[in-house]
């Protein structure tokens, strides 16, 4: 299925595939927990009248819908969907613009920011955390708890939604996603017996291990600069040490999105696995922090990450960390010995090790022959420690995968059509129609748990993801932000300073120093980019203009 993607809201509250979890996440925007009541605690209005409780009741609608996700299903399963949805709605037509973007997140972003920069928006229903700070999409919280016409349910009850929750800067939840996805560090069993080393539970352990391994002439880790080192691994630890900044970003009474049945029981456990699911981030009081000076980065934290990281990046990865953007068919050859990756690759690794195609083979840009089965295992990522750490436990990036749904705001009656056409893709009637298509195709390779309730993908993989353990997730509110920013030439700018200190140019002391300023310097650009105003900023209470 949709594999290897990243959401593309700066900071997602619940994460997305490889490459589509890797592009499009951190683009832009602001992603936070779930707003339990947000709509009655905003006093904002419904706006959807299809329910009834069952299809025959479902209002009728008549006109087209284009489709332009990030993802290029099969032919086979966009026709399943549509003539299932026909059944229910002959008089819509269902479009798709989508294309293969062979994983390039970029690709993707570029094409979505053309199309919705247009004076007259073709498209209806786009993969939007790649273009998180567009002001004009459904903010799709409205509907959670609307009875589905096609199902008789609440919509929360046919689709998870507390698991992934991508907001922007307005505190509008933007997308929907069909599969959760959880990374770990993979490793090749028979390269660790080589080396005689055993899975690190402690960064210093990994470091010991990285050592040997390379002693034994064996390169330890391969992974990217794109996504990994400057997004996962950077969230993953700022979150050990900063997990108290929840003190400070989360809503407060007063606040335009204080929603009393989950902020007015928050009790702060920097420990818990699924603390940043229990309050509501509120974007002013995170920006308000960082201009106050109250949320630092020149600190001894943001060092100490810094110092602990360069013992293993770029030291210990593959050459080409810097340039390469797919490190698996690395570890698939047994060039390197871990790997850190998604639950995506737990299928992935599966039906590689069993058998490569010619396609499968030129896809992956491998010969053939060059892929012999190994032993493989996975560890979760180890603790970095000391007296500095906030949290004992290590939250792993928890995103998701699958297809990226997100709705532009057009006039009444379309969004009204649009919304009930995703309603019925994201539930049983309509997802069951499109994965039974989807499977037979050579392109099916799911990347983790489905969100979709009542539906199940083979019981091949649906037994290879139960042994999953989620551990609560990193990947959230502001713990992406010192090495993303708000926009993605600030991204550009933060993971260039980052590699500085990395590759010793700078001091971590020096990096903090450097990185506070460009927080200092670049504020009026972020704010503008995650289209929030002073006035904003100044008082949490008032609504951000376009919430």
């Amino acid at each position: 299925m949709v594999r290897k993607g990243v959401p593309a809201v700066t900071s997602v509250a619940r994460g997305i595939s490889r490459r589509g979890f890797l592009g499009g996440a951190l683009a832009a925007g602001v992603s936070g927990p779930a707003l339990a009541g947000l709509l009655a605690a905003c006093g904002g209005g419904g706006g959807f009248s299809g329910g009834g409780g069952s299809a025959t009741n479902a209002k009728k609608f008549k006109g087209k819908l284009v489709i332009g996700i990030n993802t290029d299903p099969p032919s086979a399963a966009q026709r399943a969907l549509a003539a299932a949805y026909r059944k229910h709605q002959p008089g819509v037509d269902i479009v798709w613009n989508v294309q293969n973007w062979g994983g390039n997140a970029d690709g993707y972003s570029n094409w979505l920011g053309t199309q919705l920069a247009a004076g007259n928006i073709s498209l209806d229903i786009v993969s939007g955390n790649y273009q998180a700070t567009f002001g004009k999409y459904v903010n799709l919280d409205e509907y959670e708890t609307v009875t589905n016409p096609y199902t008789g349910n609440p919509w929360s009850k046919d689709l998870d939604w507390t698991f992934f929750v991508a907001l922007n800067a307005a505190g509008q939840r933007i997308m929907l996603a069909t599969q959760a996805v959880h990374i770990s560090w993979y490793y090749n069993e028979e390269l660790f017996d080589r080396a005689k080393v055993s899975p690190p539970s402690t960064w210093d352990e990994l470091v010991d291990v990285c050592q040997k391994l390379q002693a034994a002439g064996i390169t330890p880790i391969a992974s990217n600069y794109d996504y990994m080192v400057p997004q996962w691994f950077a969230e993953v630890y700022f979150d050990q040490y900063h997990v108290d900044w929840v003190k400070t970003v989360r809503a407060r009474p007063g606040d335009w999105d204080y929603v009393p049945s989950l902020d007015g029981k928050f009790h702060f456990n920097p420990d818990d696995p699924t603390i940043h699911s229990q309050y509501t981030y509120n974007v002013q009081r995170f920006f308000q922090g960082i201009q106050k000076g109250t949320l630092r980065f020149d600190t001894p934290q943001i060092q100490q990450i810094v110092a602990n990281m360069a013992k293993v990046f770029p030291k210990y990865a593959i050459s080409d960390l810097f340039v390469i953007e797919d490190p698996y068919p690395v570890f698939l050859q047994q060039k390197a010995a871990i790997m850190t990756d998604g639950s995506w690759t737990i299928s992935e690794l599966v039906n590689d090790l069993a058998q490569l195609t010619p396609a499968r083979l030129k896809t992956l840009g491998i010969p053939k022959g060059s892929v012999k089965p190994f032993k493989w295992n996975t560890f979760e990522n180890p603790t970095m420690q000391g007296s500095m750490i906030e949290s004992q436990h290590v939250r792993s990036v928890e995103s998701a995968s699958g297809e990226y749904v997100s709705i532009i705001s057009k006039n009444a009656s379309q969004v009204e059509m649009a919304v009930d056409f995703v309603m019925f893709w994201l539930s049983e009637p309509g997802y069951k129609a499109y994965l039974d298509a989807y499977e037979t195709s050579d392109e099916f390779d799911p990347a983790g748990p489905l969100e979709v309730e009542r539906v199940s993908f083979p019981t091949k993989y649906e037994k290879l993801f139960s042994k999953l353990k989620f551990l609560g997730n990193a990947e959230a509110n502001y713990n992406g932000f010192w090495t993303a920013g708000a926009g993605p030439s600030e991204t550009t700018d933060l993971h260039n300073l980052l590699r500085s200190a990395l590759e010793g140019s700078i001091s971590p002391a020096q990096y903090s120093g450097q990185l506070q300023q460009y927080m200092t310097s670049h504020f009026a650009e972020m704010l503008s980019l995650s289209q929030l105003t002073q006035q904003d900023v100044d008082n949490p209470a008032r609504r951000p203009t376009g919430a």
